[in-house]
């Protein structure tokens, strides 16, 4: 196993430890996405500052608002790796107020979207940014009306953010999609694949073709792949830079290490086997790739985690 995996894994574990003392009683497929947020900002997660975050955000927010739910998970944790907790959830929530203008009231990804503007360090660009997203959320709309969710309005906000041609990648999404469709994927599941895909560099078929090698590397390791969630993540680290082997490689070593963590092992183990291997390409996702184009995938791609799973 090569040593920075080697690394980004026993953080990976530890932040999850730390993270589900926060919220016991939360879902626990927020913690791994969560402890993901630390481990590529290269912060460990403190118990102590992250109820005291907890505790801002119950007193400025209450229990009842667009950042209570879900997101009070990601929202805790953001808030517990800046200097400033107070002035950072006052930032998000004139974010929050922003995006009410522009989109629905959707639960929890009102609040997500509010992160991910709230990166935007020049508060001048943020109306622009909101606008163009509007205007790509409404053509998502109208071309896909049924598959419209509350990923679509954290999609739109990251393609705004991109500066990447909204129809271009749109375009390149519906191309994969048609390519995919031979998989038989659930429909939303292929929506948000295709669009991963879609902000790599390459042809549809290309990309298509790399992430089903992948696929098959690791059946081919005894590594049965989940269909359903979990693809996404696959679709991202497929678009990493190196060769697919040894993607699929890093896979298998860091699905290896987890298999003999705690959480991970037993009889009834807290994670299933599939959810572990999801958590090992995250893992690797996270650990490589420094194009603009991969920073984007990869945020889309924890974001709409959050979408299909919680929301």
């Amino acid at each position: 196993m090569k040593e920075h995996l080697q690394q980004l894994s026993e953080q990976f574990v530890a932040a999850q430890k730390t993270i589900s003392r926060v919220q016991p009683l939360l879902s626990m497929y927020a913690y791994p996405v969560c402890a993901e947020l630390f481990v590529e900002q290269g912060k460990e997660p403190d118990l102590k500052t992250m109820k005291r975050c907890e505790k801002i955000l119950i007193k400025k927010a209450g229990l009842f608002s667009d950042f209570s739910g879900t997101s009070a998970l990601v929202i805790i944790s953001l808030l517990s790796m800046s200097e400033d907790p107070e002035a950072m959830y006052d930032r998000l929530k004139e974010a929050r107020d922003l995006l009410r203008r522009y989109f629905p009231p959707v639960p929890d990804s009102i609040a997500l979207a509010a992160v991910i503007l709230n990166e935007e360090t020049d508060r001048s660009s943020w109306e622009g940014l909101v606008q163009r997203a509007a205007d790509t959320y409404d053509t998502l709309k109208q071309k896909h009306r049924i598959l419209t969710s509350g990923g679509d309005v954290l999609f739109s906000l990251l393609l705004a953010r991109s500066g990447k041609d909204p129809q271009e990648v749109i375009a390149d999404a519906r191309a994969c999609a048609e390519r995919l469709g031979r998989q038989q994927l659930d429909p939303k599941i292929q929506q948000s694949l295709s669009r991963v895909l879609a902000l790599a560099d390459g042809t549809p078929d290309e990309k298509c073709a790399r992430f089903e090698r992948l696929y098959e590397l690791l059946r081919d390791r005894g590594r049965k792949y989940g269909k359903e969630y979990q693809l996404p993540m696959l679709g991202l680290v497929a678009m990493l830079p190196q060769d697919v082997e040894e993607i699929a490689a890093d896979i298998v070593d860091v699905d290896d290490y987890l298999s003999k963590q705690e959480m991970y092992k037993g009889i009834v183990p807290k994670y299933s086997k599939t959810l572990r291997l999801m958590h090992a390409a995250m893992i690797v996702a996270g650990s490589g790739g420094e194009s603009r184009n991969l920073y984007i995938a990869m945020e889309i791609t924890m974001w709409m985690l959050f979408d299909v799973l919680f929301i």
